[in-house]
């Protein structure tokens, strides 16, 4: 009899144990599950945060003109390259989980106004606030026309440079009734625009 009590008393707090942390679980989901906005979202450079400047060597583009009339040629180099933000939060899950509104938020564009000390930004490129990446239009556009001559050709080489920002992050969430706050943190990338080199060659057609 005392053997099957000591049994009973074992299965009861192995029972009582997986109870406690299956109450612990829901409480947590509830709490992630209520409605939640972004109060504020800070920046900072860590050690390993900054700037890298990336070389992209576009594909050359050549024209010939033929004809005896003059032929107009149009080149934008930066058409079909776009900017890129994306997010990565020490804690995935919990991000996943939290139901708030989407926002957008600034992003350090000009990486050298942040320091070791976390800071805001204002104004500048805004993207949403999410894990995917996030794509947006360079603020330059660059257009260049050309009038290529009667029996000519046109060669056209172009080497864009773009800024690889890293930063870090803190994301401050209030929960809409009770005001309860939840602080996430993580780093983040973006690529922007920052020049070109380029040039282009005309030659007669013999």
């Amino acid at each position: 009899m005392k053997k099957i009590f000591t049994g009973f008393l074992v299965m009861t707090i192995c029972i009582s144990g997986f109870m406690s942390c299956t109450s612990d679980d829901v409480l947590e989901n509830e709490k992630l599950s209520r409605s939640y906005e972004l109060t504020k979202i800070k920046w900072k450079l860590d050690k390993n945060d900054g700037q890298t400047i990336i070389e992209e060597p576009l594909p050359g583009l050549y024209f010939r003109n033929e004809s005896d009339t003059i032929m107009p040629v149009v080149i934008e180099p930066l058409k079909d390259l776009k900017g890129s933000s994306k997010f990565t939060f020490n804690d995935p899950v919990t991000f996943n989980k939290l139901h708030f509104s989407e926002v957008q938020v600034s992003i350090p564009n000009e990486i050298e106004l942040l320091s070791e000390n976390y800071s805001y930004l204002m104004g500048g490129q805004k993207v949403f606030l999410g894990l995917e990446e996030a794509t947006f239009p360079f603020s330059w556009n660059i257009k260049d026309s050309i009038s290529l001559n009667q029996k000519s050709e046109l060669n056209y080489n172009c080497t864009v440079f773009l800024k690889q920002n890293k930063a870090s992050f803190v994301a401050v969430f209030r929960e809409t009734n009770t005001r309860e706050t939840i602080e996430l943190d993580g780093t983040w990338t973006g690529i922007f625009f920052n020049n070109l080199t380029d040039i282009s060659v005309i030659k007669s057609i013999e």
